[in-house]
């Protein structure tokens, strides 16, 4: 080995030799006249300097693929496929999470309205999207978001980050998603402050949202909501799931009208209205529930991890 040679010189050609000479440490460091340790150590710094860069090409991606044929089937205008590594809650959001926040920093413009709903996912989208130097933006709620229990929806922290990141200040529905009755809701709806929200949540141009199921493991029965047992039991028979709190069956057609009419934010009909309507959801206890929401037009964009794309393509 030549005394003079340089850290980075030496971290290099023992790159070379393990990476495109495909020599063992134990080799080159025989090669080199140092120890296997020491070898370890400069392909390290080699990565770290950025004389080596290690790019994953996947031979299996069928993104482009299963994208095409959501489209097809549900006629959708786009349909993103993010790659999870792993079929599990959290990688799942992870990755779907952030190919929302790209997909919604390139679609947002001057003045648009983007009305939001919450869950964890759209949680996963709001803290990777990324600031972006734009003007006149609103952000609103698109159903109420407090809730009675310790359960956590998220739904301040979306609209801040959103709102944060496109230059604004988000506006906020400060008020339950669902009332004990159906009078009590009706004069809340009609109060000046809340009656401007849920008008601005109509005229927005953009809706991001995701749907959730209708099992005890929905977040809707865990916020203190009143839903009694005969409700539940009609959810748990007829619906697919729910989209901003409004529980649909199949066919996408509302399933209890008695607590449809005690539920805040935005009804299900006034998603088609919108121009850029993105779907933000994935995992197998919401294939359902996707499903239904896109069959039914509701929306015409959909975010989603391969496992989950996959299995609605196969879906009947």
């Amino acid at each position: 080995m030549e005394p003079d040679r340089d850290k980075d010189r030496l971290s290099i050609d023992a790159a070379r030799l393990y990476y495109e000479s495909d020599m063992s440490q134990q080799k080159i460091a025989n090669e080199l006249g140092i120890s296997r340790p020491s070898v370890s150590r400069l392909l390290q710094h080699a990565k770290d300097q950025g004389f080596v860069q290690i790019r994953i090409i996947d031979p299996i991606d069928l993104k482009a693929s299963l994208s095409g044929e959501l489209c097809k089937k549900y006629h959708l205008k786009d349909a993103i496929v993010a790659n999870a590594p792993l079929d599990n809650d959290r990688e799942l959001k992870k990755a779907i999470g952030e190919a929302a926040a790209s997909y919604l920093w390139k679609t947002v413009k001057d003045n648009d309205i983007i009305g939001m709903g919450w869950g964890s996912s759209l949680y996963q989208m709001a803290l990777h999207l990324k600031s972006k130097p734009v003007k006149g933006v609103q952000v609103v709620q698109l159903k109420g978001g407090i809730s009675y229990s310790k359960a956590n929806t998220y739904a301040h922290e979306i609209v801040t980050l959103v709102a944060a990141a496109f230059s604004t200040t988000g506006v906020f529905l400060p008020i339950p998603v669902m009332f004990d009755n159906m009078e009590v809701k009706r004069l809340v709806e009609h109060d000046k402050y809340v009656k401007h929200i849920l008008d601005m949540g109509k005229k927005a141009n953009i809706a991001v949202v995701t749907v959730g199921t209708a099992s005890n493991e929905s977040i809707l029965f865990h916020l203190g909501y009143y839903i009694n047992e005969k409700d539940r039991e009609l959810l748990s028979q007829k619906a697919a799931g729910d989209l901003c709190s409004r529980f649909y069956d199949d066919d996408g057609k509302i399933v209890d009208e008695e607590l449809n009419a005690r539920t805040v934010g935005i009804q299900l009909d006034e998603f088609k209205k919108k121009e850029t309507r993105i779907l933000v959801a994935g995992g197998k206890e919401k294939i359902r529930a996707i499903h239904a929401a896109l069959k039914a037009g509701y929306m015409n964009i959909l975010i989603t991890d391969r496992y989950t794309a996959v299995a609605l393509k196969n879906f009947a």
